[in-house]
Parts: structure tokens; C-alpha cells; sequence
């Protein structure tokens, strides 16, 4: 709406501003018509000639009769103020009137001829037959100089009408441009109480807007807050069990108090104490996920050994299910790797990394643990494995809380779609970034990228183990 008041305004404005040029326009041309014309001194100018005309002809009358020095010196004087009537008429003064009358222009012509001939004789005027000559030039001139006479007066007359009528139309469309810029005035008040008003009423929508997004923050807060709390209730109601569920089940597999009889009750323990470490890794991703988003994950920068960690991380893997006749090749890792880290934090990163290496993989395959140093002094730590893959989109998604691939292959394994989130997490925490390299059918390459302000020193050699 505003843009089409502002539309307008500009189209008027440009509007009052062609008319502006035109109405100067017409001032200069009226004025360049006056400085031309001077259509008041016209009729003067042809009057005078008139009079002049006949008074030269009466001085050249009385000539006949006492043509003395001095008459013939007022008869010179007479044909030169004739001579300048003349020139003024001539020097364009006439020219709107002869554009209007063309004919009426045969009479200065003819003037002026007759100024010529009686120029050329007036020295000889005391010769017989002189003067009567210059009076049969004059005599026809009177008649027709007293109807050009009367013919300027009308034109005069004409004009200042024409002029009255302009200047009555230059009245009416300053007349206009006035009513117009009043109404642009108005409609640019009007316009500014609009947006003021518009603006106060925003004003008071993102008043209420942000009042309203307070009382969600503090309400998503108080989720928040009970939610970690549930967690961290649930966290211990839920281990308390499961430690107690995790450890009779680990006597009765292992025998510890004698033979529990039949061998299928030591199977059926050992799948217990399967079930519970399978839930109460569930439980931990998930208080760690939750940590993650509430921001409360405390992560403390120690000096850690990589050798170590990736040890402890291998070791912890080697008496899992996934693990079982797998290798993880480390050739190509640099030892004497430290940074500066949290340990528990860089551990966990290895083992879901790892374990999701394993468990996307088929068994005859190898996992390879790499690193390597970026140009920007950043270290790089990279899991690779030869199994099902991922495309872009599907690694987009791998790395969002609770999302799974829904592969075939990957629908086998039971899991809360939470490893890669966390991980990414961590590194995030560690001010570094997670990156995923992968193609269908092909495998993965997962890298932690940690910055350079983490690393203390570089490998110095490479290491290789084997793990079964």
C-alpha cells in the first residue's frame, strides 16, 4: 500500500516538475515575444513615421517658396530621424506583426525606396522640378502609412488580448501546481501518520513477540532443566538395576560359584549380561546427547597421549561381539601424538567411531585408523572402513540426533542413531569439526579434525598393530 502512495507521490512530483519546465519555458518565449516585438512601442514607432513622413513632406513643401540654409538643414534633419523610425522598424521590432500581416511589409520596402531616391536628389532640391519630384514620391506613401499606422494599433491590440489570455492560462496552472503540491503535502502527512502508526503498532507486536518468546525461554528452560534432572533420575534408577542385572549375570556365566548345570543357562545369562551392557550403553549416549544440547558437557583440556587412547580404545573393543575376527590397521597412524583434549571425551569419540566402523562392515574387511597434519597446523585422525557406504544425503542425516539410515543392511543392527551426533558434538566441544567422506558400497572415511592450537607435538615414526 505504501509503495503504491509513494508510486503516486513520485509520478506528481515528476509531473508539478515537467510542468514547472514548461510554464519556465513559456516565460522565456513570452518574454523572448515582448523583447522582439515590444507590441506597445509598435504603434508609437509606426505613428512617428507617419508624422515624420509628413512633416518631411511639409518641409519639403516649404522649400518652394524660401529654401534657405537652414530649411534645407531641417529637411537633412528630417530625413534622418525618417532614416532612423525606419531602421528601428527594421531591426526586427516588426517581425510578428509582418509574420501575421506579410503584405504590410511592401510598405517599409517601399519607405525605404523612396528614402533612397529622395536621398540621392535632396542635395539638388533648389533645381527645378525638384521638389515637386520628391512630393509625387511621398504623396502615395501617406495613405498607406496611415493604414499601417492603424493596422499596428490593432495588432497591439490583439496582442495585449492574447497576452491577458496567457497570462490568465499561466495563473489557472500555477493554480493547479499549487492545489497539487497542497495535496502532495497532505498525502505525505498522511503517509508519515500512516507509517507512524504502522511503526508503533510493530512496536507493540514485537513487544508482545518478545515477551512471549521470553516466556517460551524461560518455559523451555524449565523443560530443559526438568529434562536433565529426569535424565539424571532416570540415569540412576535405571543403572542401579542394570549394574546388579550386568554382575549376577556375569557369576552365572562365568560359573564363578560352581556349574549352574545344564549349559544353556550359561547362555542364557551370557545373553543377559549382553542385553544390559547393550541398555546401559543406550542409557549413556543418551545423557551424554542430552548434555551435548543443554550445553552442560564439562570438558576438560588435559595433555593426553593419542598411542594411549587409541590402545585403551582398541582393548576395550577387542572382547565385544562386533569385534571378533576384525582387524584394525594402524599403520598409517603417527605416534607420539599429543593433544590437548579431554581424555574420556577423545576415548568415546575412537569407540563409536570404531564400533560404527564394525558394525557397518562386513567381517573379512579391515578398519584403518590414519592421521595426518594439515597445512594450517590442524591434525587430522581418520576411521576408515570398507563397508556399505553413505551418500551426501545420507551423511547429513547420520549426524542428526536419533536419525538412522534406512538401509537394509543398517536396519540389521539395533542402535538409538546417536553415535555420530554425539561424536560430532565432542569435536565440536573441542573447537574442531567433523567431516564424512563416503560412497555407497564403498565405505566411509570419518575425520576428526582437531585445530592446531590442540596439538603439542608431531608423530615421529608410525606404529602398526592388529587386533583379533
Amino acid at each position: 500500500m505504501f509503495r503504491i502512495i509513494k508510486l503516486i507521490l513520485i509520478i506528481t512530483i515528476s509531473c508539478f516538475a515537467v510542468a514547472a519546465v514548461f510554464i519556465l519555458l513559456t516565460v522565456v518565449e513570452r518574454q523572448n515575444a515582448l523583447r522582439e516585438v515590444s507590441r506597445y512601442n509598435l504603434t508609437w514607432v509606426a505613428t512617428q513615421a507617419v508624422n515624420e513622413t509628413l512633416r518631411f513632406e511639409l518641409r519639403i513643401a516649404n522649400l518652394a517658396s524660401n529654401a534657405s540654409t537652414k530649411d534645407l538643414e531641417e529637411v537633412r534633419t528630417r530625413l534622418d530621424i525618417l532614416y532612423n523610425r525606419l531602421g528601428v522598424l527594421k531591426e526586427g521590432m516588426i517581425s510578428a506583426y509582418i509574420e501575421r500581416y506579410p503584405d504590410e511589409n511592401e510598405v517599409i520596402n517601399e519607405l525605404d525606396s523612396v528614402l533612397h531616391q529622395i536621398e540621392s536628389v535632396i542635395d539638388r532640391v533648389r533645381e527645378p522640378d525638384i521638389i515637386s519630384h520628391i512630393l509625387s514620391l511621398l504623396e502615395p506613401l501617406e495613405s498607406r502609412l496611415s493604414r499601417f499606422a492603424a493596422s499596428t494599433n490593432r495588432f497591439g491590440a490583439e496582442q495585449v488580448a492574447a497576452d491577458q489570455q496567457e497570462l490568465l492560462r499561466l495563473h489557472w496552472t500555477f493554480s493547479a501546481l499549487a492545489g497539487g503540491l497542497v495535496l502532495c503535502g497532505f498525502a505525505l502527512i498522511a503517509l508519515l501518520f500512516a507509517q507512524n502508526r504502522l511503526i508503533r503498532d510493530g512496536n507493540e507486536t514485537l513487544r508482545g513477540m518478545t515477551e512471549e518468546l521470553r516466556r517460551a525461554k524461560n518455559r523451555a528452560e524449565a523443560a530443559s532443566e526438568a529434562k536433565s534432572h529426569f535424565l539424571a533420575n532416570m540415569s540412576h534408577e535405571l543403572r542401579t538395576p542394570l549394574n546388579a542385572i550386568i554382575g549376577f549375570g556375569e557369576i552365572i556365566s562365568n560359573e564363578a560359584f560352581g556349574p549352574v548345570g545344564q549349559s544353556r543357562y550359561r547362555e542364557y545369562a551370557t545373553d543377559i549380561v549382553r542385553s544390559g551392557q547393550h541398555i546401559d550403553a543406550m542409557v549413556t549416549d543418551i545423557l551424554t546427547m542430552a548434555r551435548l544440547e543443554a550445553s552442560t558437557v564439562e570438558i576438560s583440556f588435559d595433555i593426553v597421549e593419542l598411542d594411549s587412547i587409541v590402545h585403551s580404545a582398541i582393548a576395550m573393543l577387542n572382547g565385544t561381539e562386533q569385534a571378533k575376527g576384525r582387524q584394525v590397521s594402524t599403520e598409517a597412524l603417527e605416534e607420539n601424538i599429543r593433544l590437548r583434549a579431554d581424555q574420556r571425551s577423545l576415548k568415546q569419540m575412537l569407540l563409536n567411531l570404531l564400533s560404527n566402523a564394525f558394525k557397518f562392515s562386513d567381517s573379512g574387511t579391515t578398519v584403518d585408523l590414519r592421521s595426518r597434519h594439515l597445512p594450517d597446523g590442524s591434525f587430522v585422525l581418520t576411521v576408515i572402513d570398507h563397508g556399505i557406504g553413505m551418500t551426501a544425503e545420507e551423511a547429513t542425516i547420520a549426524v542428526q540426533p536419533f536419525q538412522q539410515i534406512d538401509s537394509g543392511l543398517a536396519r540389521r543392527y539395533e542402535g538409538t542413531g546417536l553415535g555420530l551426533a554425539i561424536v560430532k558434538g565432542l569435536i565440536e566441544r573441542h573447537g574442531g569439526r567433523l567431516t564424512i567422506e563416503s560412497e555407497p558400497s564403498v565405505g566411509s572415511q570419518i575425520s576428526l579434525i582437531f585445530p592446531g592450537n590442540l596439538v603439542i607435538a608431531e608423530g615421529a615414526s608410525l606404529i602398526a598393530q592388529a587386533v583379533n
